[in-house]
């Protein structure tokens, strides 16, 4: 009877270790998962910021490349330049098939979008497939910290708006490239504070921004 109660009392304690360790397990995972989801979400942005990085190079070797054209869209309200773009899809689609941007149609779709297997797919696909805007009208007096191609969470420029629910990242995080192909990261705790955001892209001096969007 004796050794009877010995194995009982020995069996309930290693359940009760068992359990501490698996509530500890808990706890961790509780403390360490919000820092490794910051993690993957600053890998993401990273990433980005070197598409968007690429792109400005791209048009700059475009720019570069030709005497007469300018390398960034132009606002075209009359539509009488043969050469304007109704979307940045068809902007940047002509970036690759001219070999100024070497890269497959699926690197222009951020996460949450669908990317683009085919010049087609990705000309008609609008905002479902890219996920980029390029700023018009940009020429040898824009300043070169001037943001010139950035993410389309970002749904007015002038007015520094984000829409929480727009794909990629919605409010939680953005990113952007200048015209001399500086890219910049911007996280949550930036883009809830105007104030920050309006520092950081200083349009005081700028008229109203025309943008190119997917």
């Amino acid at each position: 009877m004796k050794r009877h109660t010995t194995s009982t009392r020995r069996q309930a304690f290693t359940l009760i270790e068992l359990m501490v360790v698996i509530a500890i397990i808990g706890i961790l995972f509780t403390l360490v998962s919000p820092q490794l989801g910051k993690a993957r979400l600053r890998g993401k942005l990273t990433q980005q910021s070197a598409n968007a990085r690429y792109i400005v190079e791209a048009i700059t070797a475009m720019e570069s490349a030709s005497r007469f054209n300018s390398g960034w869209p132009q606002d075209d309200p009359d539509g009488e330049n043969e050469d304007s773009y109704d979307s940045s899809n068809a902007f940047l689609a002509d970036l690759v098939e001219g070999g100024y941007l070497d890269v497959s149609y699926s690197f222009f779709a951020a996460p949450g979008l669908t990317p683009a297997r085919t010049e087609e797919e990705f000309r008609s696909g609008g905002a479902s497939c890219n996920a980029w805007c390029i700023v018009k009208d940009i020429d040898d007096t824009t300043p070169g910290n001037f943001p010139a191609v950035f993410l389309k969470n970002m749904t007015d420029i002038n007015s520094l708006s984000f829409d929480e629910d727009e794909e990629p990242f919605g409010t939680k995080g953005f990113v952007f490239a200048t015209k001399n192909g500086e890219a910049v990261v911007i996280e949550r705790a930036d883009i809830e504070e105007i104030e920050n955001l309006e520092a950081i892209f200083d349009l005081d001096d700028q008229d109203s921004v025309q943008v190119l969007l997917p």
